[in-house]
């Protein structure tokens, strides 16, 4: 995330041997370079995970910015260009995101940095524009506000109001259940499953465990 094979020897007093079309057929087969032999299509990481996420009901993920999406932590004072930054995203989101927005799984962006035109800019850049502006983004640039009853631990309140931002303009429902909290910070994993929000810690040394991880939720 074998099969063993055998063959009856001809008789060695023959001197043609008979094949059935289907032994005709694997001969040929092997006959070939190996760049032209078929093999069974494996699912590739990000479609195992995409898949999972549909099994069990999943249809939104909320995905921290730094040190998750980015393998460096801006520390919400990134000074450089958006180009300089580009470089630093992680290879498993620009395929995630795009392959979740693809198959009706919205995407909201949570994080404490307080440079969300960085993080609008480096959506803009992977998924297009138009693309980029179904992913709410919510930071701590003080531009909006949870007044809900939920919690407010860790990115809970983040979460919450981004999914009111989406229902708004979607005809979509998204609970806790519904949602799963993609994170390097631990206390924001544990505040997530302690209320109940689905979540999986992203480890910044071994990142390319993410997708393995979401394909095996339970």
């Amino acid at each position: 995330m074998g099969a063993a094979l055998s063959c009856l020897a001809p008789n060695e007093m023959s001197t043609t041997t008979s094949t059935t079309p289907q032994s005709q057929q694997q001969a040929e087969q092997d006959s070939q370079p190996p760049s032209l032999q078929q093999t069974p299509q494996e699912t590739s990481p990000v479609d195992a995970a995409i898949l999972r996420l549909k099994e069990i009901g999943v249809n939104l993920l909320a995905i921290d910015f730094d040190h998750t999406i980015l393998s460096v932590h801006t520390g919400g004072r990134w000074q450089d260009s958006l180009e300089a930054l580009l470089p630093h995203v992680r290879p498993e989101f620009r395929q995630l995101i795009p392959a979740a927005l693809a198959n009706d799984i919205q995407v909201a962006i949570v994080t404490f940095t307080p440079q969300i035109r960085l993080v609008r800019g480096v959506l803009d850049t992977l998924l297009g524009m138009d693309l980029a502006q179904q992913v709410p983004i919510r930071g701590n640039d003080r531009s909006w506000q949870y007044n809900g009853k939920g919690s407010t631990a860790g990115k809970q309140a983040h979460i919450a109001s981004a999914v009111e931002e989406i229902e708004t303009r979607q005809n979509v429902l998204i609970t806790r259940e519904t949602t799963l909290l993609i994170d390097d910070d631990a206390a924001n994993i544990r505040a997530a499953l302690t209320h109940k929000t689905r979540a999986v810690w992203l480890n910044p040394k071994k990142p390319h465990r993410m997708l393995r991880d979401i394909s095996k939720l339970p």
